[in-house]
């Protein structure tokens, strides 16, 4: 592939830059999120809102196969922290009626990444999800979890109810305004990815009523990302979301509203391929 337009290396180091766009992003929510990136708790520390926030997006190019495997790099900043984990999600199995995707955090051994022994999630997927439609929690059919080697299979009442499960899969972004930035060269490995950009963006306002007026929080979302067909799941080579939230007290007196809170969440593929084995076949 010939590469052209901007070109932004990928590599395995944390970082906190915003994709080629012109855009300054002080920020899932990755969820993003989206892809704030949103833990599941059951999971380990594993983050897996960088693909599954965008999954109505058009703009994303759906593709889910038995084999495909995409490792990212997911860094979360709050607040003056810093966090970076690695994970991948892959697809090792497919019915007529289900794929069953496999998330796992991955550790860096002998200059490699590989899955951390007996930890991850099993997701039994309807593959209604091609369609783009409903919630993301209804097309999940099973959940399965390993903690240090113990398999459970979560019951739907669990994994539905408990607060960040439900999150996780029912994280369906829908931007109010959606823009097509210029094309970017994201260098994967030895591959450059010529990638399309783009930026979506979502907001809303809430009324608190207080004893002497009334607080409004203004909460906006921002998502830029780079995508290339040729990358699995949702083309994601790059997401990264911004979720701020600030008060305004009306009408103004000597308190002063909460501090704005900001959010920030950067997922970075850093490798890919069609060669996935299941981390879990054959264990109980």
């Amino acid at each position: 592939m010939t590469p052209t337009g901007k070109r932004s290396p990928t590599d395995h180091r944390a970082t906190a830059r915003m994709p080629d766009s012109g855009r300054s992003l002080g920020v899932p929510a990755v969820v993003a999120c989206c892809f704030a990136l949103i833990v599941l708790s059951s999971a380990g520390d594993v983050w897996a809102l960088d693909v599954f926030t965008l999954w109505r997006q058009p703009e994303a190019p759906l593709r889910i196969e038995a084999g495909s495997r995409v490792d990212y790099q997911v860094t979360s900043i709050e607040t003056g922290r810093r966090r970076t984990e690695v994970m991948r999600i892959q697809c090792v199995d497919r019915s007529d009626e289900a794929w069953l995707i496999e998330i796992l955090p991955l550790e860096r051994l002998d200059g490699v990444h590989i899955p951390i022994p007996g930890r991850g999630l099993c997701l039994t997927v309807d593959r209604r999800l091609a369609t783009r439609s409903g919630n993301l929690i209804d097309h999940v059919q099973k959940v399965e979890q390993w903690d240090d080697g113990v398999h459970t299979v979560l019951p739907p009442e669990q994994w539905r109810d408990d607060p960040l499960a439900n999150a996780f899969l029912d994280s369906g972004f829908v931007p109010d305004t959606t823009e097509t930035q210029g094309s970017t060269t994201r260098v994967v490995g030895e591959i450059d990815l010529l990638c399309a950009q783009f930026t979506l963006t979502a907001g809303d306002t809430t009324h608190i009523a207080l004893p002497r007026g009334e607080m409004i929080q203004i909460h906006t979302r921002e998502v830029s990302m780079a995508v290339h067909a040729d990358v699995p799941f949702l083309g994601l080579a790059y997401a990264a979301e911004r979720a701020e939230t600030r008060s305004e007290l009306v009408p103004a007196g000597r308190r002063s509203p909460p501090p704005p809170s900001m959010t920030v969440e950067i997922m970075e593929l850093i490798d890919f391929g069609e060669d996935a084995v299941s981390a879990f076949a054959g264990v109980e």
